[in-house]
């Protein structure tokens, strides 16, 4: 799919970490050296004042002290940069280990971000390992912000995509796939961001939250009055002093402070929400100008999507502005001296409030857009993160036309270390039927049935799937392999795999436009073997040449005679070879049923009586 290998990948990685930890060592260096630098300039400096306040002349104790503050203030703005660079350094090191830790499937070294929203009882979000420890999510996510990771896992466990959508996210992927640059950058700006957050600060979400329930307000009446009062109080005060009139502006000045007085609580509380406003839209405005001011240059889809950036009626970076002059005035509040100055001779905060009421208006629906695409967007970077690393898997957008509901070639599983990794080539015909799997415990069945189910799931995501040719309809996808029982509920295991099996049957006997796929791993596993094989057989007739296909895998070998009286249903097994006491697996799907089984071999090479 792209012109490197993984290899050379891996590579070209590790040399950029050498790299940076070279400049990190010297930047650390430096940072000692103008460490002591300024307290040797601070104490020298300081030496200096005094000696020349006296000894020299006056204007050279004033020349010295201009000398020294400037010298030692440019010297603190140069360890400033230093250590901003160092920071930066360091993190453009930490997001391209974790680059090599994610290709290499170093889970350790892999950051895990939980979902918000709960999938306990989702349909196959806990069967084919998309979320938990060691999972899809996890190995993909590249996400800063928890809107991202939960977009990305929507993506992920959404049980219908239209094709539609489908190949806006792939098309934005795939541009997405060629500017590792683009995406580490973004990563970086969106990482200094969060380390600036406090425990005490709102978040984005917050901040929106509060944007959205923030009622309109119109001071329009006491402004007009205050305003007007306060022009008519100059004017007064001006005639009075140039000895034209009585001092008529104490009676003017007494309305407009009890008028201001009603009106006080209005202006309660401007300078900390202007502030908090202020402080997450200044940390937030390097993402923003970023994405603001990019060349987007050929990459089409991906300038299309960032236009409410670029090209809005007020760009991100006039709200930033317009929050920080507001803020700014708000800030006389801190000031008792300058607020009663300023508030005495004009309605300075009950203007700055009407007009941070009207500004919170306005950034409502621009902070919701701009939030919402960048959720979007981390979400879609982290997909072509993902296809960056992994250069051998394939785009596939599903086709709702083809003759064949499924087919891939060279298909492995990406949670699988590649070294380690077998493929498998498969093909589904025709609607309705079903591959029934046998085979011999750790034969592989369960691996490949969540082998399919986390490459669809990919797929209809937007990423790339691991396979050399992989093309499938639209499915709705479905599972029954890791089914617990629950304490909370009294259902015993096999009562929870009755009740997904009914959810399946329902899914099956629907009218909906989308067959499912369907894997249901060793099938009535929780009951006695002849309940289990009359259960089974009938659940198989009932399921065939229904409104879906499937895998189902089993211990009963007596279940593939069922290919001769189901049309629908196929055999297929994982075998093992036995070599003296040593058990070899090829993970190799083959046509028919299961010729041995290794139950018994297992028990004796245990010490287990058989």
């Amino acid at each position: 799919m792209q012109n490197y290998s993984r290899q050379s990948l891996a590579n070209a990685l590790k040399n950029q970490v050498r790299r940076l930890s070279v400049n990190i060592e010297s930047l650390n260096k430096l940072s000692s050296r103008l460490s002591m630098g300024r307290l040797f300039g601070f104490v020298g400096g300081l030496t200096l004042v005094y000696v020349a306040g006296n000894w020299g002349p006056e204007w050279l104790f004033w020349t010295t002290l201009a000398g020294f503050l400037f010298g030692f203030s440019r010297l603190i703005k140069i360890h400033d940069k230093v250590e901003q660079s160092k920071e930066e350094f360091e993190i453009w090191k930490s997001i391209r280990e974790t680059h090599l830790a994610r290709q290499q499937l170093s889970w350790q070294d892999i950051p895990k971000r939980a979902t918000t929203p709960n999938y306990e009882d989702h349909h196959f979000a806990n069967d084919i390992d998309i979320i938990g420890n060691h999972s899809l999510l996890q190995l993909i996510d590249t996400s800063t912000y928890q809107g991202s990771t939960d977009k990305l896992a929507n993506y992920l466990l959404t049980q219908e995509h239209t094709i539609d959508d489908i190949q806006e996210r792939q098309e934005i992927v795939k541009e997405l796939t060629g500017k590792p640059q683009f995406r580490d950058k973004l990563h970086l700006l969106a990482e200094l961001n969060s380390k600036q957050e406090l425990e005490t600060d709102w978040n984005l979400d917050e901040l929106l939250d509060y944007l959205r329930n923030s009622k309109v307000v119109n001071y329009t009446l006491p402004l007009s009055i205050l305003g007007g009062l306060s022009a008519l109080n100059i004017v007064l005060l001006v005639l009075y002093l140039m000895g034209i009139i009585a001092p008529y502006v104490i009676i003017s000045f007494v309305a407009y402070l009890v008028i201001y007085n009603f009106n006080s609580e209005k202006i309660s509380g401007l300078y900390n929400e202007a502030h908090q406003i202020e402080k997450q839209l200044s940390r937030f405005n390097p993402v923003l100008h970023f994405l603001e001011n990019y060349d987007y240059q050929s990459n089409k889809q991906l300038k299309a999507f960032c236009k409410p950036y670029w090209s809005s009626d007020y760009s991100p970076s006039k709200y930033v502005n317009g929050i920080i002059r507001i803020a700014g005035a708000a800030s006389s509040q801190q000031s008792e001296v300058v607020w009663v100055l300023l508030n005495f001779l004009v309605p300075w905060d009950l203007y700055f409030s009407q007009k941070l009421s009207t500004y919170k208006k306005e950034l409502a629906p621009k902070l919701d857009e701009w939030l919402t695409h960048f959720y979007q967007l981390e979400a879609y970077c982290s997909m072509a993160n993902f296809a960056w690393l992994n250069p051998e898997y394939q785009f596939s957008l599903p086709d709702d036309q083809s003759s064949t509901p499924f087919s891939a070639t060279e298909l492995g599983h990406p949670l699988i270390p590649h070294e380690e990794k077998v493929t498998n080539d498969v093909t589904i015909h025709s609607k309705g039927d079903i591959l029934l799997i046998t085979g011999s415990n750790m034969a592989g069945k369960s691996t490949f049935l969540r082998t399919m189910g986390i490459n669809l799931s990919m797929c209809f995501a937007g990423a790339p799937v691991n396979a050399s040719d992989f093309s499938t309809i639209p499915f709705r996808i479905f599972s029954s392999i890791n089914v617990t029982d629950s304490l909370d509920n009294g259902l015993s295991h096999f009562y929870a795999e009755v009740k997904r099996l009914r959810e399946l049957l329902n899914m099956l006997n629907d009218d909906h436009d989308t067959p499912v796929f369907f894997m249901v791993d060793e099938i009535y596993r929780g009951t006695n073997n002849r309940e289990r094989l009359q259960g089974s057989e009938a659940f198989l007739k009932n399921v065939a040449g229904k409104n879906g296909v499937g895998l189902i895998s089993t211990h009963d070998l007596e279940l593939a005679q069922l290919e001769e009286s189901i049309p629908e249903l196929s055999n297929w097994h994982f075998a093992e070879t036995i070599e003296g006491n040593k058990m070899s697996f090829e993970y190799k799907l083959k046509p028919g049923p299961c010729p041995s089984t290794n139950a018994l071999k297992i028990m004796d090479m245990e010490g287990l009586p058989t």
